[in-house]
């Protein structure tokens, strides 16, 4: 209870804990809802995404209807409990300087996932304008025949277009908007550990920056020997532990993440064609918005590429500040403990999605290179 309160306080803001909740994934919830809750949230989406599919039925099939389908096909993700990771790292802070840099960055994730949760209000905001602009715009400045409406997402309802039209709308925006919210805390819970991952780096570098520093200066070489390999042992542990937080999130999300990086990239590729079109066609709704998926879709691709470019930097540092230290001054055994933690801290360290998309900021630019080239294929084909 006493790790679950850390968490909860340092991690998480109430929002982000109240919506695990109500979607049902909140690794510690007991509720007798829970399965409930689950079930009623996938049968919700699992006959919106069917309903999407139905338009193949009874429209014409071409790459435009493709394009508006798949855009909104939204793959859910079950949240795995990493916790216990956190707790484990929390047992091996030693003084109040390594737990101020933990907490802080514990804190910078709480910042980050607010920043988040405002823009998603923001995007669902804008998403709710464009869907009823026609209605707005009939009641603030209305014609002689009313703006004709239409719903964002191609569903296939079995119903006259116009006809109960508050009604489908209103289902479309409560199962997009749960849709996003399950992505939505899945990937703050990844930016969680991801960020408890940095924090970890960062206290290994203190100790790399301090405790051999320190162990150097006025002693005797058997002391001094004592001292450094204890300090070494430390800086193994919070680097070990670093790498760790990071290799475990991968290794537990790497395949729906992979999927994810793909179907980004082609719906990148396939709004921007569809913003494209609908320049061209005039059409408002469209043009709305693809411009919002658009938006989140660049977001999240160059916040993915952020992080992990802030965690290779942030290892890398660890190798800078070892060179960087007195070693010559350290006893000869020393010196070789030493160079085994510069091999280790010297190698590449990435969070690697399979083989698809490593996480630096090069490979953002790599990934809007091929949704350009895919756009360009569509209309050599359209």
């Amino acid at each position: 209870m006493q790790h679950t309160r850390i968490i909860e306080e340092h991690y998480y803001i109430m929002l982000h804990i109240l919506l695990l909740k109500v979607l049902g994934i909140w690794p510690h919830d007991k509720s007798r809802l829970l399965l409930l809750q689950r079930a009623l949230i996938i049968i919700l989406n699992v006959t919106f995404i069917c309903m999407q599919l139905l338009v193949f039925i009874t429209s014409r099939y071409n790459l435009v209807l493709l394009v508006k389908t798949m855009s909104f096909v939204l793959p859910f993700m079950i949240i795995k409990n990493l916790h216990y990771i956190i707790q484990e790292d929390w047992k091996i802070i030693r003084n109040k300087i390594e737990s101020e840099i933990i907490q802080k960055y514990a804190h910078y994730g709480q910042f980050y996932i607010t920043l988040i949760f405002l823009y998603t209000c923001f995007m669902i905001i804008a998403a709710v304008l464009i869907q009823f602009y026609p209605i707005i715009f009939d009641l603030i400045m209305p014609l002689d025949e009313p703006r004709p409406c239409k719903l964002i997402i191609g569903v296939e309802y079995f119903v006259p277009q116009d006809k109960y039209f508050i009604t489908k709308a209103l289902h479309e925006l409560i199962t997009a908007s749960i849709c996003g919210l399950i992505m939505l805390t899945t990937a703050t819970q990844m930016l969680i550990f991801i960020v408890h991952s940095i924090g970890m780096f960062k206290i290994a570098s203190y100790r790399v920056r301090y405790s051999l520093e320190d162990s150097v200066l006025y002693m005797s070489n058997m002391e001094k020997e004592r001292a450094i390999c204890e300090s070494i042992m430390q800086i193994v542990i919070a680097h070990r532990k670093a790498m760790k937080s990071s290799d475990v999130v991968i290794s537990i999300f790497n395949v729906p993440v992979s999927i994810i990086a793909i179907l980004a990239v082609l719906s990148l590729s396939t709004n921007l064609f569809r913003f494209l079109e609908a320049i061209n066609l005039k059409d408002t709704v469209d043009l709305g918005i693809s411009f919002v998926i658009i938006t989140i879709h660049l977001v999240v691709l160059f916040a993915a590429s952020l992080i992990g470019q802030k965690v290779m930097d942030y290892n890398n540092e660890i190798f800078r500040l070892i060179y960087c230290t007195s070693w010559y001054l350290m006893p000869v055994p020393s010196q070789k403990l030493i160079l085994f933690l510069m091999q280790k801290a010297g190698k590449e360290f990435n969070l690697k999605i399979g083989l698809i998309f490593v996480g630096k900021m090069e490979n953002f630019t790599m990934l809007l290179n091929h949704a350009l080239s895919y756009v360009t294929v569509m209309f050599s084909v359209q």
